[in-house]
């Protein structure tokens, strides 16, 4: 008799615009943001203690793209302090980065690709059905939609500026929040 594996349970996270604030990049063009490059420009959203609810049925990974770290515009340094001070709000699981510009054509995990999310998926034995990506762009949308996992998108203040994006690609997220507190209504505890 073969015995079965349990699937885990997981709520994906992108990091900065999600789980830190970022900073507005200067653009002529379209509304973008950046993370932040320094302890100055550093902040943790407040609400991500109620993310410690999910803790017993849920793991936490993240999973994000990281082209500044390449640019050299942040540094590996501050990238690892902002991780260890998620930590210390949430138990991450794991955190995957994609390092990529966006225009590599060799890239296989930029978002909205989903190299990293399936890799998570196989080495945590993760339950698609009973997981949750959040995130705030139309990248984080697109490939949890792409993914089949359940996409929930947050609004930190920013959406009215990118909402354009989200239309001209014809994007919807399973739900909308504007903080983690609200949760409690779409993710079982």
């Amino acid at each position: 008799m073969v015995k079965k594996i349990k699937k885990i349970n997981c709520i994906f996270l992108d990091r900065d615009g999600t789980l830190i604030k970022p900073i507005k990049k200067h653009s002529s063009t379209r509304f973008k943001l950046r993370p932040p490059y320094n302890i100055s420009e550093f902040l943790v959203y407040s609400d991500l203690n109620y993310l410690n609810y999910f803790k017993k049925k849920y793991i936490f990974i993240i999973i994000s793209n990281q082209p500044d770290l390449v640019t050299g515009e942040q540094s590996y340094k501050f990238h690892n302090f902002i991780n260890r001070q998620i930590k210390k709000h949430i138990p991450i699981k794991e955190f995957f980065f994609c390092e990529c510009l966006k225009d590599n054509i060799n890239c296989k995990c930029y978002k909205p690709k989903s190299l990293m999310i399936k890799k998570a998926i196989l080495k945590y034995n993760i339950s698609i059905k009973h997981s949750f990506f959040v995130g705030d762009t139309w990248r984080d949308i697109e490939m949890a939609n792409k993914c089949n996992i359940k996409s929930i998108l947050i609004d930190r203040g920013y959406y009215k500026s990118m909402k354009n994006d989200f239309l001209e690609r014809n994007i919807t997220s399973n739900y909308f929040i504007k903080s983690f507190s609200q949760l409690k209504t779409i993710v079982e505890l």
